[in-house]
């Protein structure tokens, strides 16, 4: 009887080791469109944040976004996301001046201060601030100003006002979306983990290209497979191994020649 006990000991220890790895190796889960059901905040707990899984709890990280008519510069963008510490850095990254004009939808880079929350559960994330303007809401300030860097629903878990009662004038937390790095890709090399902003066209592994890194290990990082569909306007980790430089985008696709029109009929 002794002999059972001892074996079932050793076999449930077994189990916990086998299962310890992947709460402290674990990647991120992919917010998989689920950032657009603002009346749950509470069901879905992906939408807060990317988990403190792993063995930092604070590091450098990296956003992107796309420039608009409204934020057109590195500065002005640097101080949407509260990154102006970083201006110098952010105009070597993108090898641009603070204030030179961006043409739209330009691609930038910036580099963010990511630690984890002291809730429970714990994410990741980096601190902006923000001023309500007329119109906002946590929806649109999510996915519209912060282009899915930050979620309705982790906008609601951070501020205290409700969302129906939202003024002008009131200053905002925004819970930037940033993760560090897990053991597993720190062994794999991966020093930082930059949040890639999802646009129409692109695929994992083109966005894998871009950052000159295995489609697998994005993949991998985003607990993706090669079937898994990616939406617009969501965040895709990106592990690095060094730190980003400028992106450079393919062109869109020149317009067909207009095609003459022909004149049918006689004189």
């Amino acid at each position: 009887m002794e002999f059972v006990s001892l074996s079932f000991f050793s076999f449930f220890s077994f189990l916990l080791l086998l299962h310890q790895p992947r709460l402290l190796l674990s990647q991120q889960v992919y917010v998989d469109n689920k950032q657009l059901d603002c009346e749950n905040p509470s069901n879905n707990n992906i939408t807060e944040g990317f988990s403190c899984t792993g063995p930092r709890t604070s590091c450098r990280a990296y956003v992107t976004f796309r420039s608009t008519a409204v934020y057109s510069s590195l500065l002005s963008v640097a101080y949407l996301l509260n990154s102006q510490p970083y201006i110098s850095e952010m105009t070597s990254i993108n090898n641009l001046t603070d204030v030179e004009p961006l043409a739209p939808d330009t691609l930038v880079i910036a580099p963010v201060d990511c630690a984890c929350t002291s809730s429970s559960p714990s994410y990741y994330q980096h601190n902006a601030s923000y001023v309500i303007q007329e119109s906002d809401t946590y929806f649109i300030l999510a996915n519209d100003t912060y282009q899915g860097l930050s979620t309705c629903q982790a906008l609601m878990a951070e501020n205290p006002y409700d969302a129906l009662n939202l003024s002008v004038g009131m200053n905002l937390t925004v819970p930037v979306r940033c993760a560090c790095p897990t053991t597993n890709q720190s062994s794999a090399g991966a020093k930082y983990l930059l949040s890639y902003l999802v646009t129409w066209g692109d695929t994992i592994f083109a966005i894998a290209k871009m950052f000159g890194v295995s489609g697998k290990s994005v993949l991998d990082a985003n607990e993706l497979t090669e079937k898994s569909v990616i939406y617009p306007f969501t965040p895709i980790l990106v592990p690095l191994s060094t730190e980003p430089t400028k992106i450079v985008t393919a062109a869109p696709p020149a317009s067909p020649p207009e095609v003459p029109s022909v004149l049918v009929g006689g004189n």
